[in-house]
């Protein structure tokens, strides 16, 4: 396996993970767990800001090769942008409860683009799973 699919599939993997994990980080904040256990979703998002940032700049140089279109390139494109506002939205987030009277409304911010950074990119996670599938049955 090359770097690039490496790359794409150290991504692929740390998406799901960070799914997961955050889904027990709520249930146990939820169920009043320790207040440390908030911190568990950061490392794999940390590897999902990495290797998403490589996946960028992959695109960046095989745009100014020529540019190509696949059937996921709507969702590939609106994957991407959706990871770029949900960046923006943390870092609004965090700058507005940082401040001396916090503006908390601001945190729920980042839910929306997350959402749809989890419904497309499980979208695209299953179209290359099937794919995969295809390719080696037939």
């Amino acid at each position: 396996m090359n770097w690039r699919a490496w790359v794409r599939q150290t991504h692929r993997v740390s998406g799901v993970v960070f799914a997961a994990v955050l889904g027990v980080t709520v249930v146990a904040l939820v169920l009043q767990g320790p207040a440390g256990v908030a911190y568990l979703p950061l490392l794999p998002l940390a590897v999902l800001l990495v290797s998403g940032l490589c996946l960028s700049v992959l695109f960046v140089v095989a745009w100014r090769r020529g540019p190509r279109r696949s059937a996921a390139s709507w969702q590939r494109r609106l994957h991407r942008w959706a990871a770029a506002v949900f960046v923006l939205t943390v870092v609004a987030a965090t700058i507005a409860l940082s401040l001396p009277t916090p503006v908390v409304w601001i945190s729920y911010l980042p839910l929306l683009p997350l959402l749809l950074l989890l419904v497309s990119g499980l979208s695209l996670f299953l179209r290359s799973r099937r794919v995969s599938v295809v390719s080696v049955e037939a």
